[in-house]
């Protein structure tokens, strides 16, 4: 029996929840029929699509991430008003009502070792955070990222500039969560200076630093230098225990420091005997791109800007590699699809380490005053075709993609 949770309540939550279980009132042309060797474009409104797509892909999605709506209250080009906008109105409500019922039906997808991205600024960050405790877990809640969205200069907000958004990461069992990993920068490979039979490496003291915790017997004990004497730890413990220095000799360096005493150091490789490169974890903090790259992302693509703020391509597909492994074929969905973010990023992942990822794009047929494009699911097509065709032309060979269209029964 699973132990009660902590929920979120709002005006509409019974309705909004109960409507997850009432069969879909659409239809899907044609039938739906998942193929790992394909992408997979699904034009029609994103609770519907998920209810079509529940009974083939239920548990078997390895990443999903969404943008959804923020609720500004701004006049966009897709639906970012919610509920009324006074100071007791119910636009948190609203937003909760439609936000709620897509979380719950998303988190029946995820694998066993599935991840949930979701962006989001401050204005739903508290819900959205109270809402994916219930429906996912707190327990399966991975440290939060803060996305530098912007360099703020000059006045703007009377007491602080905002500059960040913010990424929600939930797993669907923790404990079945592969560790995140990511390459060294250029910078952190320059550091493995030192050469030996087993290629680069970098001195690393064998000394713990850091604050002293509780007390370890086996992690305190001294060492014996080359030329016979004692060498004491010289802070609270060494990394190492005995054993493992003993197993592991080869590894050790004692090497007299400029006032000539000993020290002594692990030898940290590049490269593992098998020779896979060392990678790291992945920080909190985020400033690799703004929202002026993915601004500079579709005026190369479509000549114009065509949907405001577009997520920058390379923030999704960090992302979706922190959580895959180079050349996997993984499946990646986004039912809040926008202008195609997140198929570029998975186009770009595959193209760069040889992986065939599949993703699944869901996008509303809501029409746009657009010369060209007549809908959002238009753009995110076309940004997806635009980005195949640049990958054809370097010699690549994307997966091919099918279109379904979701529509209400007659």
């Amino acid at each position: 029996m699973e132990p009660p949770r902590t929920r979120i309540d709002w005006p509409g939550r019974h309705a909004a929840l109960l409507d997850v279980e009432r069969a879909s009132q659409s239809t899907c042309d044609p039938i739906f029929q998942p193929d790992p060797a394909r992408h997979t474009l699904i034009r029609g409104d994103n609770l519907e699509a998920l209810k079509l797509l529940v009974p083939s892909l239920e548990r078997k999605i390895r990443v999903i991430y969404i943008d959804p709506p923020y609720n500004t209250g701004n006049g966009l080009l897709y639906n970012d008003r919610f509920g009324s906008r006074g100071r007791d109105g119910d636009r948190h409500a609203s937003w909760l009502s439609m936000i709620a019922p897509r979380l719950l039906l998303a988190s029946r997808f995820l694998r066993d070792d599935g991840i949930f991205f979701a962006s989001i600024d401050d204005r739903e960050l508290p819900r959205l955070r109270m809402l994916c405790d219930e429906f996912f877990g707190e327990e399966n809640f991975i440290p939060m990222v803060v996305w530098r969205k912007k360099v703020v200069r000059g006045r703007g907000n009377r007491h602080i500039l905002p500059q960040t958004e913010y990424i929600l990461a939930y797993a669907r069992n923790i404990n079945a969560l592969a560790p995140f990993r990511e390459n060294l920068t250029h910078k952190m490979k320059a550091e493995y200076l030192h050469h030996d039979e087993r290629g680069p490496y970098k001195k690393i003291p064998l000394a713990k630093s850091g604050t002293r915790q509780s007390p370890r017997p086996n992690l305190y004990y001294p060492l014996t230098a080359p030329d016979g004497s004692e060498i004491p730890c010289p802070t609270h413990q060494w990394r190492w225990s005995r054993e493992t220095v003993e197993n592991r000799k080869d590894e050790i360096l004692i090497e007299k420091n400029r006032k000539g005493r000993w020290t002594v150091y692990t030898k940290q490789y590049l490269r593992s005997p098998t020779g896979e490169e060392r990678g790291r974890t992945p920080e909190s903090y985020y400033d690799r791109v703004t929202t002026s790259d993915g601004t500079a992302e579709m005026k190369e693509l479509f000549g114009e800007v065509v949907l405001d703020f577009p997520k920058p391509s390379r923030l999704v597909r960090d992302l979706i590699a922190w959580a895959t492994p180079p050349g996997s074929c993984d499946p990646v969905m986004d039912f809040f699809a926008g202008s195609g973010s997140t198929g570029q990023a998975v186009l770009e992942l595959n193209a760069a380490d040889g992986g065939s990822r599949p993703f699944y794009l869901i996008q509303s047929d809501d029409p746009i005053p657009h010369q060209e494009f007549r809908s959002i699911y238009e753009i995110c097509r076309g940004r997806v075709e635009r980005v195949i065709k640049k990958l054809e032309k370097e010699g690549k060979s994307p997966l091919p993609i099918r279109e379904y269209r979701v529509s209400p029964i007659p």
